[in-house]
């Protein structure tokens, strides 16, 4: 496209000199030098933006049939399945190949595009970092114990929803749901005897009318108009998204600054917090109005409410979904479609650095046994978010003179999210034993908790030791074995069940242990973590006092866990950070796929949102930008004609 541009640019001037020398009237140099303008200005615009409008023009349709088969037996041998989710890249497995397109991390986002791409045939080569694919979308298996470290619950996942057309399509509709019972979430507000438990149902009108019996009735208006703005700010135009972030950066400034889309866009700049505070006074109400902000990682202070409103629309259709088998079963059916087309998804590849020259992409560099090797490749797909990618991957001469990283580096609206910290619970008692529900917990201490969020006095401490003697603020507390209807299906797990407690931590806590090895971090590092650990875990048996006697397995992570497995920055989990900054028009904009280096695309959460649907969403709106064509119109078309509408009762 840009040798395109420049051909016709220099057309354009040697017609200019030419009718400047000639002796053609005035008026005929006018109106020819206007038409050739006009003429490689319109073929600027077909070439960038056209296939927004006329999708017949842009490339193959990756959706043009339908690509389910019936389901196969499911897969119980991990050998097996670790011969296709732990392919271990070396050298001879990629010497003498020519891949399409590469993509640097095998998180949803980086397997969504890989699997699109692979669908109109492209050679795609996906390379991991850690020993297994998947991303946050992986497990680990200790003792018999099977964890899921990233996928709670996901909404929209229910027959010919969006999300679900989507997955069935890149997993050849081998990957599968289940529902989560309803209510699907559960908010405890205090502790002991001032305990308040609250259901949270879907629908969204059933959400209300179970709400308002806890609360006087004066309430039942604000509980009203909180669904009423939740359903009003979820369904803001979803085509601002695709004109900001697929049209050429220059063209989508002028749209801003002409004002366009200027009411909504302002109300993506509404906090959640001030939304809230306008509804009610009440403090438990706020909290039931914000109580899952933890699943973006932005307190309502900072959040836009239109994130608070999209993630309880997401859910308030039709509750909480759960991908059978575990989460494993992502990548383990995802990636036989890319091996389709002769593509590769392989791990331990640490990608030292994405290699690019005079404004263009050449390849990547890999680091394996203390060598490096160059993997040649015109496109490059970066699905390590963009704090690793400016700051890592690129050079920094070639972020220096690419408009599009520096400028993200130098903007303070773009900063790495808050860093996290887990635990996992190996129980040595079956699930129907202990009666453990499928759903999810998320518990608060108190009624401001949820509103005061990172900015709460347990979080304002300077270290793990000093924030283990207050109590944890919040806990998301789940039990994933529940929620599996395979899980009996393994025989040594029958008598056995798991739980997952996940908190939010400050990365000056554990930053000073970051570049010291996996497991050999010592003495200090092991107390600091258990203190927290331990915290979360005796508030946990609290609300579950039946689980105390049956821990049998404890495996705690933190902020610098999370840099090793899935190269975070600063402990993150959800990327950069959901601020309302962050949904300023023109950084929104500028978090895009496309890059100013030629052949260098980015996907993933960044690009779009965080968590499973953001990243999925973001990897399709990627080869949007790569393939010159409207995915999301495709993905449509085939909604249409092969999913029949089945109406779901609540």
């Amino acid at each position: 496209l840009r040798m395109e541009i420049v051909a016709y640019g220099l057309t354009l001037l040697v017609l200019v000199y030419y009718l400047l020398v000639s002796n053609v009237p005035l008026v005929v140099k006018i109106l020819l030098i206007v038409t050739a303008t006009l003429f490689i200005g319109l073929k600027y615009l077909h070439k960038t933006v056209g296939w927004l409008f006329y999708p017949q023009f842009g490339s193959k349709n990756p959706f043009a049939t339908d690509s389910r088969i019936p389901r196969k037996p499911y897969e119980m041998d991990h050998r097996k399945r670790d011969a296709i989710i732990k392919q271990s890249f070396t050298v001879g497995k990629v010497q003498g190949e020519s891949f399409d397109a590469i993509v640097v991390g095998s998180g949803i986002g980086g397997l969504t595009a890989a699997a699109i791409l692979s669908k109109v045939g492209k050679k795609v080569l996906v390379l991991e970092q850690h020993d297994q694919a998947g991303g946050c979308c992986h497990t680990f298996v200790d003792k018999n114990y099977e964890f899921d470290v990233g996928i709670h619950y996901i909404g929209e996942m229910d027959h010919g929803r969006y999300n679900r057309v989507l997955t069935d399509q890149l997993t050849d509709g081998q990957l599968e749901w289940t529902p989560l019972m309803n209510p699907f979430d559960r908010v405890t507000i205090g502790v002991g005897s001032d305990m308040r438990e609250y259901p949270i149902y879907y629908p969204l009108q059933r959400f209300a009318e179970e709400l308002k019996p806890f609360f006087p009735t004066e309430e039942h208006s604000a509980i009203d108009k909180y669904v009423q703005l939740v359903k009003e700010f979820s369904q803001l135009p979803k085509t601002i998204t695709g004109i900001l972030k697929l049209m050429p950066l220059p063209v989508t400034k002028f749209i801003l600054k002409m004002g366009c889309f200027k009411n909504e866009l302002l109300k993506c700049q509404e906090t959640t917090a001030s939304v809230v505070k306008r509804l009610t006074a009440n403090k438990d109400l706020q909290t039931i109005f914000t109580y899952c902000w933890g699943d973006y990682g932005t307190e309502p202070e900072y959040s836009s409410f239109k994130t608070q409103a999209s993630l309880m629309s997401h859910f308030g259709g039709t509750g909480g979904f759960y991908p059978i088998g575990g989460a494993s079963e992502i990548a383990l059916n995802m990636i036989p479609v890319i091996e389709r087309s002769g593509g590769q998804v392989l791990v331990n590849a640490k990608v030292e650095k994405i290699v690019a020259s005079s404004g263009v992409v050449r390849g990547v560099q890999v680091a394996k046994k203390n060598e490096s090797y160059l993997i040649e490749c015109p496109v490059v797909v970066s699905a390590a978010g963009v704090m690793n990618t400016c700051n890592s991957l690129l050079d920094p001469s070639i972020v220096k003179a690419s408009s599009y990283f520096s400028r993200l580096c130098q903007d303070k609206n773009v900063k790495a999210g808050v860093g996290c910290m887990s635990v996992f619970l190996g129980l040595n008692k079956s699930n129907q034993e202990l009666n453990l529900k499928r759903q999810n917990t998320w518990a608060f201490i108190d009624g401001e908790a949820a509103m005061a969020g990172t900015s709460c006095d347990y979080f304002t401490q300077d270290n793990a030791h000093d924030a283990a003697d207050r109590d944890v603020p919040l806990l998301f507390i789940s039990f994933p074995s529940s929620k599996d209807p395979n899980w009996d299906n393994h025989p040594e797990r029958r008598d056995k069940s798991t739980v997952a407690i996940v908190t939010f931590a400050q990365w000056k806590w554990f930053e000073s242990w970051n570049d010291q090895p996996l497991k050999r971090r010592g003495d200090d590092y092991e107390r600091a973590k258990k203190l927290i650990g331990q915290k979360m875990i005796d508030q946990t048996c609290q609300l579950y006092p039946e689980i105390e006697d049956c821990i049998d397995y404890v495996d705690i992570g933190t902020p610098v866990t999370n840099n090793h497995y899935i190269s975070s920055t600063k402990g993150e989990i959800y990327g950069l950070d959901h601020s309302v900054d962050r949904f300023a028009p023109e950084t929104y904009a500028a978090l895009r796929p496309e890059t100013d280096i030629s052949g260098l695309y980015m996907t993933g959460q960044d690009v779009l949102m965080c968590g499973f649907t953001g990243g999925l969403m973001g990897g399709a709106l990627t080869c949007c930008s790569m393939l010159k064509r409207d995915i999301f119109s495709d993905i449509w078309k085939i909604r249409k004609s092969a999913y029949p509408y089945k109406k779901k009762n609540a």
